[in-house]
């Protein structure tokens, strides 16, 4: 352990010496409001809800059809972007299962096994309030598995009002390269002690086309969004209860095998809080019960009906959380149990099935404590969860078996094999904070944080892409007998705030030992198998060793009284260490700049995005280089009064040309551009927006 930290501390004394050439690249931001939870820094990101009063840094965008891009924001923050509506989020390089998503209080798991239905798709922009991402290390009391950071989406609730009262929300937008509309509303109704909450959005949209007038299929989307929220509140408790219904039809995502046909979810929530002098205790019950259906033909050109495929898969997850705290101390019991189906088969041949997973169940149940004391100068959060992962999955079959002895031996390998796992881990996190002085402080955080590996990563028997959204094009399979990811984390930096300039850096820096990672498989069956699915050389998941770097900073400073200028800056380097090659999808140097003017009832803002080249490519995993690219954005708002703001904007004002790294490769046949091309990005968009609020 001594030597691991020795060398943590030679690292980051590496990258300080670079910090200044990292830091003098024209920096970047959108808004950004830097809070203080105790001694652990949150960027909270503002829902599109603005008044002129509002001094945000960070804000989302209501005309996008997904929360996920609300994190592109933040410093350090990105998403792996396979469709429109897909966005899987990304935290200084670790991405997935990796990043703990907490929804409204409840922990989301999708239905599908490429994370088409990730669970920051399962939100609509009108029910959030705010979405936080934590900085730097992550408090273990954020989630279980926190290992590559933490989200929390802070959804609205109904609003318990003394006197009756009736409110709400209406808003429409329109996308003129998509021909995108959004309609979506909520009313409040409330008397002294209780609060209805009903909502409802629709959000649909055509393909898209790049700055050079290519047509993007398929990346059209249809998604629809209800629900209720119901509260009664007394002196010293409260209780809710919510329910959430989801549907998306006929939506792409290009970057993988398969579209999506269909998502349907419906997703319950009991929570309440009782007040007892000094502490509060919390609790909540939660259940979701997801499909989601799939194929590879209706979208997108298919000449070959013997390779027509139809993925249908299924998710219920039961997950809780209680706690108790006071203003030290913080006790808690969190858990979620999950089962998953999927099953492929032909539409076009009824003898056709595969079932790549069958009552897979996967249990996390964990006990944490946390201490957070605090004087004058210092104040720190000390944190330790214990985590029990147990998982287990049913038989599997193919129909191909029976003629192909590769599948057959690969079947009956793992149907034969005690396929039930049990692993124990641990989360152990120190953030500190000294204030050194009015304007400065000090902060630094270090951690030891383990992960169980995925029901994906464990249990795909049979060479498929079907690997939580990975979209390198590579054909895995599974390993029952992975061990869990074990991350030695360091984070330092300081924050800087005096009447005018507002400046926050941090370096990171992680070791993580048995981190899960696709190799070569050295198992003939498999590659034998993927052979005749066109892929010569598929890839195990394994433990390996990897390293992750980098730095990233936001800052914030007023011009005049109109007039501010801030923006963020953001770096990672990842990569392997048991071999020459790097981590796969992993976001370049990028930075952000806002001009933000605003004047009595007007305001606007013009924000540049810049991204510098991506060499540092993973060969195992057929990475693609991506070029730097610089684009503009510019959005005017005009608030008719206090609660009705009318917004024009354009997104890619000069309409570059450009692949976002993250974007993935294109699959679908019948686009504008070649199946295993970089995808390209949307080109100049106009669109236009209202938000009324009674």
């Amino acid at each position: 352990m001594l030597l691991i930290f020795r060398n943590v501390v030679m690292k980051i004394t590496k990258i300080s010496q670079s910090l200044t050439i990292i830091f003098s690249v024209i920096t970047t931001t959108a808004l950004a409001e830097e809070q203080h939870k105790n001694n652990i820094d949150v960027i909270t990101i503002k829902a599109p809800k603005l008044s002129l009063s509002d001094t945000a840094f960070a804000e989302g965008n209501l005309v996008m059809p997904d929360v996920a891009d609300w994190l592109k924001t933040v410093p350090g923050a990105n998403i792996n972007k396979n469709g429109p509506i897909t966005g899987i989020a990304q935290y200084r390089g670790m991405f997935g299962d990796r990043v703990s998503k907490n929804i409204g209080g409840q922990k989301i798991i999708g239905a599908g096994p490429n994370a088409m239905d990730a669970p920051l798709t399962y939100i609509n922009p009108i029910i959030v309030e705010s979405v936080a991402v934590y900085r730097g290390i992550a408090p273990i009391s954020a989630g279980i598995d926190t290992i590559g950071g933490a989200v929390l989406v802070n959804l609205k609730k109904a609003e318990v009002d003394k006197a009756a009262n009736l409110s709400g929300d209406i808003a429409l937008s329109y996308n003129d390269i998509n021909e995108a509309t959004t309609l979506a509303g909520d009313v409040n109704i409330s008397n002294e002690n209780s609060a209805v909450l009903l909502y409802l959005t629709d959000q649909n949209g055509d393909d898209y086309q790049d700055g050079d007038g290519n047509t993007i299929t398929s990346t059209q989307y249809d998604k629809q969004q209800y629900g209720i929220d119901i509260r009664h509140l007394a002196q010293h408790w409260d209780i809710g209860a919510t329910w959430h219904h989801a549907e998306t039809l006929n939506s792409g995502t290009p970057a993988l095998p398969m579209d999506i046909d269909y998502i349907d979810s419906d997703r319950y929530n009991l929570d309440g809080a009782i007040t007892l002098h000094e502490w509060q205790f919390k609790w909540q019950l939660g259940y979701q019960d997801a499909s989601h259906g799939m194929d590879n033909f209706s979208q997108r050109l298919s000449m070959n009906p013997t390779m027509y495929r139809y993925n249908t898969a299924t998710a219920q997850t039961s997950d809780y959380k209680f706690s108790l705290n006071n203003s030290d101390w913080l006790l808690g019991l969190e858990g979620y149990s999950a089962k998953h189906n999927s099953e492929i088969t032909n539409p076009e041949n009824a003898m056709f099935n595969i079932e790549n997973f069958n009552n897979v169940k996967d249990q996390r149940n964990s006990l944490f404590l946390e201490w957070s004391p605090t004087n004058d100068s210092f104040s720190h959060t000390i944190g330790f969860r214990l985590k029990q992962n147990r998982a287990d999955a049913g038989k599997v079959s193919h129909s191909m078996a029976m003629m192909n002895p590769n599948i057959s031996a690969l079947r009956d390998e793992f149907n034969t094999t005690d396929r039930a796992v049990s692993d124990t881990t641990f989360d152990l996190a120190l953030n500190s904070e000294y204030q050194w002085n009015k304007a400065l402080s000090l902060n630094a955080a270090l951690a030891i944080k383990q992960r169980a590996p995925s029901y994906q990563e464990r249990y795909l028997w049979v060479p498929m892409q079907a690997t939580g959204g990975l979209a390198d094009g590579k054909t895995y399979v599974g390993n029952i007998n992975l061990d869990p990811e074990t991350a030695y984390q360091l984070n330092a930096g300081f924050s800087y705030n005096n009447d005018k300039l507002t400046l926050a850096p941090q370096l990171f820096y992680q070791k993580v030992a048995d981190y899960i990672q696709g190799s070569p498989s050295t198992d003939m069956r498999v590659k034998m198998v993927a052979g005749m699915m066109g892929d010569s050389s598929p890839l195990s998941f394994s433990n390996i060793d990897a390293t992750l770097y980098g730095a990233d900073m936001n800052w914030h400073y007023p011009l005049n009284q109109h007039l501010k200028l801030s923006g963020m800056v953001s770096y990672v380097r990842g990569k392997r260490d048991d071999i020459q090659d790097n981590l796969y999808r992993i976001s370049p140097l990028n930075t952000r700049i806002n001009l933000h003017y605003q004047y009595q009832n007007w305001q606007s803002n013009l924000a540049l995005h810049a991204y510098s080249a991506q060499n540092k490519v993973s060969v195992l995993n057929n990475e693609i280089k991506s070029a730097g690219y610089a684009v503009i954005d510019w959005q005017v708002d005009y608030f008719v009064s206090s609660g009705f703001v009318l917004r024009l904007g354009v997104n890619n004002l000069l309409d570059k040309h450009y692949n976002d790294h993250l974007a993935g490769v294109n699959r679908a046949n019948g686009s504008d551009i070649e199946v295993g091309e970089k995808l390209t990005a949307m080109g100049r968009n106009v669109y236009f927006a209202l938000d009324y609020q009674f």
